[in-house]
């Protein structure tokens, strides 16, 4: 006769060890996140320097490149910031303002991604206008 409360324990020992797991995965999830965070910048402080140690640093697709490097950082941040304060979040408002803000990141981080690309063809056709064409 004590089948149900035997099998209603086993439950919540389930649920608690699925949501144990579940918890472990997001804080996983957020380092990677940070790693990105911390890659962004390393890539951003380099770029940076690069452009400005550059004698040709007036050229369109360079600076294309590394404003995209920028948005692309800052959307990293925002994203990173905002699952680091969804994780343990019980206050549902709170947990969906911090997931707008999470997809306002990626927004950012693709757009950034794409100035990028834009920057790297104009880079591209620049080298390539550089390189005298011999003609058979």
């Amino acid at each position: 006769m004590d089948y149900p409360k035997q099998k209603n324990h086993n439950q919540k020992n389930s649920s608690n060890k699925k949501s144990n797991k579940i918890l472990e995965l997001e804080k996983e999830v957020l380092l990677g996140l940070w790693i990105q965070v911390l890659g962004q910048i390393l890539e951003l402080k380099a770029l940076s320097s690069l452009f400005k140690l550059e004698e040709d640093a007036n050229r369109i697709g360079e600076q294309q490149i590394l404003t995209g490097v920028w948005i692309r950082t800052i959307g990293q941040i925002l994203e990173a910031v905002s699952v680091t304060r969804q994780i343990g979040e019980t206050d549902l408002l709170k947990l969906l303002q911090e997931q707008k803000l999470a997809i306002t990141g990626d927004l950012l981080v693709s757009i950034g991604s794409a100035y990028e690309v834009i920057g790297g063809i104009h880079v591209l056709e620049e080298e390539t206008l550089k390189i005298p064409r011999i003609v058979p």
